[in-house]
């Protein structure tokens, strides 16, 4: 198998899919399904949608299709059981790993006619840029409350215990410009708001939530006092609703008081991307998952994340029964990304068993 999954792993990560424009990479897994003898349909949103008859309650498998940049022009390197980029972009696992995962299990249920559940197969858009495939699934023609998701988060085959929320916050300072040489006075300097501006950056709430500013800019010259600062950042929280609204209500108040302190003026743009959630373990498609793991020796692991995935969507936000399994991807958006092959193997063999398991029931 691990031949099988090296070639289709090698085809998707060659395959440019930036998000937004995915459809080289649809075309592909779409020829793919529909030669797996799969009914295959598009959402209006963009993603694929793949359906399996079989016996049983239905199962959703899901994986996205895009990638973050640099993610064009992939040259993937194979160095024994680990792939690697050639160093002049990300590897482009996250999440072909999931993808190619998911195809090679489906070609040896088919090939050896194994027993199985209904399958549902939802290949995502615009995962890397807020979910919104996700969010907009259309799975009206599909009754199905329980499936995985694959994606990156942890060592292969470990389960995502809860999901953070993640809120993005962009903001604005506007102060006044002057020559800094003549009397600072009539200025205001953006500047010194943020410098005053006693956010909370890092982790606080005790752990439960993680602050980042991600990019500052400000300033057209060297001799002018800067008037316009705008900065993105965010906050990843497993907090409750009202608990994290308190803490981004804070985050955001320490730049208003800053900026009235100093005599400039801020505005906010926020945008809930990522619904928190949390797994039960005794939910029946988890304890039959921890079944075949240790059946085959393994150890099962549940970890909590803060990065969000599809499951933040159709979980947190759709209520679907669905869990992580991460894919073992290491160092994934950069260039030093990698994957094992025999780790995707083990991921691929783990969801064919459970396909079995489920369809002996």
């Amino acid at each position: 198998m691990k031949e099988q999954i090296q070639s289709t792993f090698i085809d998707l990560t060659t395959i440019d899919a930036p998000s937004k424009n995915e459809g080289a990479i649809s075309a592909y897994v779409t020829d793919r399904l529909e030669k797996l003898g799969l009914e295959v349909s598009k959402d209006q949103k963009g993603n694929v949608l793949g359906f399996l008859p079989g016996v049983g309650e239905s199962i959703l498998l899901n994986a996205h299709l895009d990638r973050v940049l640099p993610g064009k022009g992939h040259m993937p390197i194979i160095d024994g059981d680990v792939v690697k980029s050639d160093g002049t972009t990300n590897l482009g696992s996250d999440d072909t790993a999931g993808v190619t995962i998911i195809l090679e299990a489906l070609s040896k249920v088919q090939s050896e006619k194994i027993t199985h559940p209904p399958l549902v197969i939802a290949f995502t858009v615009e995962e890397e840029i807020g979910l919104w495939g996700a969010k907009a699934l259309d799975l009206t023609r599909h009754e199905v409350q329980r499936g995985i998701v694959y994606d990156n988060a942890f060592e292969a085959g470990t389960v995502v215990s809860r999901g953070a929320a993640y809120v993005a916050v962009d903001l604005e300072l506007k102060g006044k410009s002057i020559h800094p040489g003549k009397d600072l006075s009539a200025g205001v300097n953006v500047i010194e708001i943020f410098r005053k501006a006693d956010f909370p950056i890092g982790e606080t709430d005790s752990g439960q939530t993680r602050i980042n500013m991600g990019t500052l800019n400000s300033g057209t010259a060297r001799n002018a006092v800067p008037d316009k600062l705008t900065a993105q950042s965010e906050i990843r929280s497993f907090l409750d609703e009202s608990a994290l609204a308190q803490t981004v209500d804070r985050f955001q108040r320490s730049f208003a008081q800053a900026a009235e302190k100093v005599g400039g003026t801020v505005t906010f743009t926020t945008k809930k991307l990522a619904v928190a959630y949390s797994v039960d373990p005794e939910e029946p498609l988890l304890k039959a998952y921890r079944e075949v793991v240790e059946r085959r020796g393994g150890k099962f692991e549940m970890k909590e994340t803060f990065v969000a995935s599809d499951a933040n969507a159709l979980r947190g936000e759709r209520g679907l029964h669905v869990f992580t399994v991460s894919t073992g991807v290491f160092n994934e958006h950069s260039t030093e990304e990698t994957v094992r092959l025999s780790d995707m193997e083990l991921v691929t063999n783990d969801l064919v068993s459970l396909l079995e398991l489920l369809g002996s029931r």
